[in-house]
């Protein structure tokens, strides 16, 4: 469906969620919206330009969006989301609710976006843990004429387990009320309509799918709530033009999603007979407009960043790379020194017993010399999150068995490690057993292993010994692999903790600020961690 084709929605409707006749609009409410853009930020200029659109045609246009706008990208990273903020603040944003990632750059720097951004924030459950108190407003109401719409806002739970909602002392200082998640969003839901809301509109970044951990999602909040008119949501990328969802008397209510780096524009329209819908702009289509003033503001912007970018970070005595002497590409099927720099870094910033980095994950080289903030972008340019996982010493040799698998063939999965050291016999025929319906890894059968004298360092006596199998080690890597269980789940038995520690940017900058700013030639070669024979 076209942008066009919301002149048809506009004049035409249906029965869903009917309103009764003395609150409905007494003119079209158009609701443009996005959700998870992660610094797509050319994007900004085809919503505007949508937005222009819908303001000659509609009767009222409202502006919202469902949080991850500060991270994912160059823009975002360089400026600790502070450039995206000064962007949404041209585009001319009304309503705003926060995704997981506006917290990336800690709680201090949050508030620091929030206060610079113009928008009204909203944030329905996030609390002070010390006074009971919303951090922000539980909702704000928009008056359209005849009717008030109150726009609601969730975030998801998943983020609020993180250190940066502790202090010092291991004290919790913040809640999004896991526990109390549907219960809280009803009496939000009831003070709205008690204030006088005739429609309320929930902004969430929840996802619609099932989440480990059993976080509250968005049809979860339907299904165990009333009075919510339409939910617009974010956080699993889902791609939803409509779906209607029963609330817990039975009522359809619209769920809708715009997926991820605008690939698409939301528009929800509440009707003059009180019908709510919604549909998708497909941004990608080459019909879609650009305003030429937001996009003179984004390219004037990422000059800045390519400048900003410039920063030197560290100095480099070696080179970092993923190829070998001959210049074959050998990162996905070896030890590569880049990769034990990468490992490295993030079993530094994390305090993990070991740590792995897949080979797909390292993007770019680092040259001997200066070493500026756009080369460690370049080499991790996905603004991947570190997290951390609980994983048996049988489980790693099981991960390594897979990582090595395709060997002498190279493979993205081949895993680069840090705290730990192996041998690998690839003339023996791979003992890992695929799920090929669902092109996954299973399980390691019976037959002989690859992998052998697997050993664990002392992080404290430098001293290696064998692995335990029995025993549990702390896994630090990117959410990638433990989280979204990318290269075919090579981590996907693992303990994922409900903790993202910083992006993979911040990690290496850290780490080489932690080695007194100077890449040194502990990496000029292979380390033997990974030891292999053909």
């Amino acid at each position: 469906m076209t942008y066009i084709c919301l002149l048809m929605l506009l004049l035409f409707s249906c029965d869903n969620n009917s309103m009764p006749e003395e609150v409905f609009p007494d003119g079209q409410i158009v609701i443009v919206y996005d959700n998870d853009v992660h610094c797509a930020v050319d994007g900004y200029a085809k919503l505007v330009a949508l937005r222009n659109q819908q303001e000659q045609i509609a009767d009222y246009v409202t502006t919202v969006s469902c949080g991850d706008f500060a991270n994912g990208g160059v823009v975002g990273a360089s400026s600790k989301g502070e450039l995206i903020v000064d962007i949404m603040n041209e585009v001319g944003y009304d309503v705003v609710t926060l995704g997981n990632h506006e917290f990336d750059y800690g709680i201090e720097q949050m508030f620091n976006l929030t206060d610079k951004l113009s928008a009204n924030v909203v944030s329905s459950n996030l609390k002070n843990c010390q006074t009971d108190d919303y951090v922000f407003p539980a909702y704000h109401i928009v008056n359209y004429g005849n009717v008030d719409v109150a726009y609601l806002g969730f975030t998801t739970t998943s983020t609020g387990t993180s250190v940066m909602f502790e202090d010092g002392n291991g004290n919790q200082l913040y809640t999004l009320m896991r526990d109390e998640f549907y219960q809280n969003a009803q009496s939000v839901i009831d003070e709205a309509r008690a204030e006088g809301a005739d429609y309320v509109i929930a902004l969430t970044h929840l996802g619609d799918l099932e989440q480990d951990g059993g976080h509250p999602n968005s049809v979860g909040l339907i299904n165990n709530t009333n009075g919510i008119d339409a939910v617009i949501d974010g956080h699993e990328h889902s791609i939803i033009e409509e779906r209607f969802v029963l609330n817990k008397d039975g009522k359809s209510v619209l769920l809708t999603s715009s997926g991820s780096y605008f690939q698409y524009v939301g528009m929800v329209s509440i009707n003059t007979n009180g019908t709510v819908e919604s549909m998708l702009v497909d941004l990608t289509s080459g019909t879609v407009p650009t305003d030429a003033n937001t996009q003179q503001f984004v390219d004037n912007v990422k000059e800045e960043v390519d400048m900003a970018g410039q920063r030197v970070v560290g100095h480099s005595e070696v080179f970092l790379t993923v190829y070998d002497e001959e210049g074959n590409y050998v990162a996905n099927k070896q030890e590569v020194n880049i990769g034990n720099f990468c490992a490295d870094a993030y079993r530094s910033y994390t305090g993990a017993d070991i740590a792995v980095i897949n080979a797909g994950g390292i993007r770019a080289e680092i040259n001997i010399g200066d070493v500026t903030f756009n080369d460690v972008l370049a080499m991790h340019p996905y603004s991947n999150e570190i997290v951390t996982a609980t994983i048996t010493g049988q489980q790693l040799a099981d991960a390594l068995e897979f990582s090595v698998s395709s060997l002498p063939d190279g493979e993205s999965a081949f895993l680069q490690v840090s705290g730990m050291k192996f041998e690998v016999d690839a003339s023996i025929p791979s003992p890992v057993v695929f799920d090929v319906e669902n092109d996954i890894y299973s399980h390691v059968g019976n037959g002989e292993r690859r992998v052998s004298n697997l050993q664990i360092i002392d992080s404290e006596t430098g001293d290696y010994s064998p692995v335990d199998l029995g025993c549990t080690y702390t896994l630090a890597s990117i959410d990638y692999l433990l989280i979204e269980l990318g290269c075919s789940g090579i981590l996907r038995y693992t303990e994922p903790d409900d903790k993202y520690w910083t992006t993979d940017v911040e990690a290496i900058t850290y780490y080489i600020d932690r080695l007194g700013g100077v890449i040194g030639l502990d990496y000029e070669g292979s380390d033997d961690r990974i030891i292999i024979n053909l």
